[in-house]
C-alpha cells in the first residue's frame, strides 16, 4: 500500500478489526473495486475474443479449403465459452456485503477455482487441437506432396497411411509433450494475458491482511 494508506492506518481500527478512519476504508474500498472491476472485464473482453476468433477462424478456414477443420475448432472452443460465460457469472454474484478485505478474499477464491477449472478442460483442449492441425496438415494437398517427397528423399519400409514412420514417430512425440504440459501452456498464456493484474490483487490482500494484523 501506498505510504499515505499507512500514515492513516496508524490513526487506529476498533476493537474488531474495522477500519476506524473513514478515508482509509474508502480507499480500499475503491482500490478493491478497482481491481476486480478490471478483471472482470478483462474476462468478459477475452471471452467476446474467443467468440470473435473462432468465426474468423471458420471464414478462413473455409477460404482456404479446410472448413472442417473450422467447425472443429469452433467446437473446441464453444464448452471454453460457455465456461467462461458460467464462470464470470459467479464472480458477478460474489456477496458483496461485507468488508473489502473479506469479498477480494472471496474474490481470490473464486479465482483460484475458476483457474482449476479452465486446467481441466485446457488439459483435452490442446491435444485434441493438436490433432485437428496435424489431421489437416496430413490431408491437405500440401502435406501429401511433402510426403511423397519425404518418401522420395528418405524411404523407409515403415508407411501408414501414406505417412513415413519416421514422422508418425515425431508426431507422436509432440503429441505427448503437449498432454505433459498442456496446464503448463495454460498457465503460461494465463499469466501473460492476465498476470500483472493477479500480481497486484495479491499484493492488495497480503497488504490489507499486514495492516490488519498491527492493530
Amino acid at each position: 500500500m501506498s505510504k499515505s494508506i499507512e500514515a492513516m492506518w496508524k490513526q487506529g481500527f476498533v476493537s474488531e478489526g474495522e477500519l476506524s478512519a473513514p478515508k482509509v476504508n474508502d480507499l480500499y474500498n475503491r482500490k478493491s473495486q478497482n481491481i476486480v472491476d478490471k478483471l472482470q472485464n478483462m474476462f468478459a473482453v477475452n471471452i467476446k475474443a474467443i467468440v470473435i476468433g473462432a468465426l474468423v477462424m471458420l471464414l478462413v478456414m473455409s477460404v482456404i479449403g479446410a472448413p472442417w477443420l473450422g467447425v472443429y475448432i469452433c467446437a473446441l472452443l464453444t464448452p471454453l465459452v460457455l465456461i467462461a460465460r458460467k464462470e464470470l457469472t459467479k464472480s458477478h454474484n460474489l456477496s458483496k456485503g461485507q468488508s473489502s478485505l473479506e469479498y477480494l478474499e472471496s474474490f481470490d477464491a473464486w479465482l483460484k477455482n475458476s483457474i482449476g477449472t479452465y486446467s481441466k478442460y485446457y488439459r483435452f483442449f490442446y491435444p485434441l487441437f493438436y490433432i485437428g492441425m496435424v489431421t489437416q496438415g496430413l490431408v491437405s494437398n500440401a502435406g501429401t506432396k511433402v510426403m511423397v517427397v519425404l518418401l522420395k528423399y528418405y524411404p523407409t519400409e515403415y508407411v501408414f497411411l501414406a505417412v513415413p514412420g519416421y514422422i508418425w514417430v515425431v508426431i507422436t512425440l509432440l503429441f505427448l509433450l503437449i498432454v505433459r504440459y498442456s496446464e503448463a501452456l495454460y498457465r503460461l498464456d494465463l499469466d501473460i494475458i492476465y498476470g500483472r493484474q493477479f500480481k497486484k490483487l495479491d499484493e492488495l490482500i497480503t497488504d490489507m491482511r499486514a495492516l490488519k494484523t498491527q492493530q
